[in-house]
């Protein structure tokens, strides 16, 4: 499972705070009008109260939950921003100042290396697990090979056009139920905040990229199929 980010359960924890302390505030409100004024309204009022106070209870919970939440920073090896996690990452996660996927194995962040595209010279990065390239700013494929006895050693061979000219759209279908993770991911590969992931979460089916290679579009569909989410892509204006 892929770590979280301490941000995202301050968050979860005080939505849930404010939403059961808001409505457990006006359940024992409109409980104690009722008992007010009794009549056959008593036995509803006290359950509303009953319920209320259970409510606002459950809220304050929540709401000491906030100030115990753990925070393990780990430095971005891309830009140096500092990531506050509830505990030590085990598997990649994005990073929340330039959203790139941060190598983790073991529980150590992996070292990354550069390289300039060949085509564009635009700097791209890569790590000892990464097994092909696409450049960031012209999406052509930038191979990469391990050379034979040398477990961490990479050499880049001759850059190739890409094969296929058309443009796809990437297109997310369902998200199974790792529906966190799936919120990293599309965090990252979107560059989106996490309430903006949410909604489009909300719009299945939904367009996430267009006018993308087809290498890119592929990538993208099986890393969020590590994730159980279903996505499918086409060329533009096939649909």
């Amino acid at each position: 499972m892929s770590p979280q980010r301490s941000s995202d359960v301050v968050e979860i924890h005080s939505e849930r705070a404010l939403s059961f302390g808001l409505s457990g505030l006006f359940a024992v409100a409109l409980g104690a009008l009722m008992i007010y004024y009794q009549g056959m309204l008593l036995y509803l009022g006290w359950l509303l109260a009953i319920g209320g106070a259970a409510a606002i209870a459950y809220g304050i919970y929540c709401a000491t939950r906030v100030r115990k939440v753990t925070s393990y920073k780990i430095s971005c090896p891309y830009c140096s921003a500092s990531n506050a996690l509830t505990e030590q990452p085990e598997s990649d996660f994005s990073c929340i100042s330039c959203h790139r996927m941060i190598p983790v194995r073991g529980g150590t962040v992996l070292p990354v290396f550069q390289v300039r595209c060949g085509f564009c010279n635009h700097l791209n990065y890569y790590n000892e697990t990464s097994v092909g390239l696409i450049c960031e700013s012209c999406d052509r494929e930038i191979p990469i090979s391990t050379v034979e006895g040398a477990e961490t050693k990479k050499f880049f061979q001759a850059y190739t056009h890409k094969d296929d000219d058309q443009t796809y759209e990437l297109v997310l279908i369902s998200y199974g139920h790792k529906t966190e993770e799936v919120i990293n991911t599309l965090q990252h590969m979107l560059a989106l905040n996490r309430n903006q992931v949410k909604q489009m979460l909300e719009e299945l089916p939904v367009t996430l990229l267009t006018g993308i290679p087809r290498k890119k579009a592929e990538m993208l569909k099986a890393q969020l199929a590590l994730h159980d989410a279903a996505a499918e892509f086409h060329p533009v204006g096939s649909v």
